[in-house]
């Protein structure tokens, strides 16, 4: 039979075969190992029921005051393994707080869903990657858009820029397209296409540019109509790699050379680009 010594104020005990109860009976004290520097290294949180290991640092001028470091294994170890179980249909969930209640618990997380095998990450509260059970990465806030005119833009004046005016989105993923202009959220390399017919183009016209026009410099595809009569259709595509800093725009603009004002835009044309990286 295991005797039992009853330790401190009664509110643990410790038995003869060396098993320890800490806040016997539901009594809200805590445990808690101290450090040099530090009240809070181990404290088991009965109140609050946590484990934290780091705490608060408690002394001032403390060189490492502010970093609560968990480390698993050292320097010498060839492997080190740290494991995270739930049950076959459940989600393992690490997250990243900056308080201690509220949202602000898991501003940022990781997690594995283990009923479809998919792994994620989010920030700000939202998932913003997801890894399938097959590889296959979706990045549901990735800026993307695509857009078309809702009407055919007719008789383009002559000898000055035109905007192509796209009334109606396709998609917008990042709600970045709007005014018939692309605005980079974030500074990097973008996708930018456009693709269009261009109709009855006037046989007196010296030259038609289409021009993706960024902050930084403009992308166009110029041509010669070098034909017998006016061209009932012209096919334009521009694809480019644009280099954007963060709020930098983007719109595409028409520029006849002379001839009449009669070239159409129609509704087929698309204004698309996505973040590349």
């Amino acid at each position: 039979m295991a005797l039992t010594k009853v330790i401190g104020n009664g509110l643990g005990a410790v038995t003869q075969d060396g098993a320890a109860t800490f806040n016997e009976g539901s009594a809200d004290v805590d445990f808690r190992v101290e450090s040099n520097a530090n009240i809070n290294m181990l404290l088991v949180d009965s109140g609050g029921e946590v484990v934290t290991i780091g705490g608060l640092a408690s002394t001032a001028g403390n060189e490492d005051a502010g970093y609560f470091p968990l480390q698993v294994g050292n320097t010498g170890s060839s492997a080190t393994i740290m494991q995270m179980l739930t049950s076959a249909s459940g989600t393992g969930t690490i997250h990243f707080g900056d308080a201690v209640s509220g949202a602000g618990r898991y501003a940022g997380y990781m997690f594995y869903n283990h009923s479809n095998n998919s792994l994620g990450l989010g920030t700000s509260g939202a998932t913003q990657v997801t890894i399938d059970s097959t590889g296959a990465m979706t990045k549901p806030n990735q800026p993307a858009f695509a857009a078309k005119p809702s009407s055919e833009q007719t008789d383009m004046a002559i000898n000055s820029a035109n905007n192509i005016v796209f009334g109606t989105e396709i998609y917008d993923q990042n709600s970045d397209f709007s005014s018939n202009t692309f605005t980079a959220p974030v500074t990097g390399k973008y996708f930018l296409g456009f693709t269009t017919y261009l109709r009855n183009v006037d046989i007196d016209a010296t030259y038609v540019q289409f021009s993706i026009l960024t902050s930084n410099r403009t992308y166009y595809s110029l041509y010669d109509p070098n034909f017998s009569a006016d061209l009932l259709y012209l096919d334009v595509n521009i694809g480019v790699v644009a280099d954007m800093d963060v709020g930098d725009t983007a719109l595409v603009q028409y520029h006849q050379g002379g001839g009449n004002a009669q070239s159409d835009v129609n509704t087929d044309s698309t204004f698309m680009g996505y973040l590349l990286g």
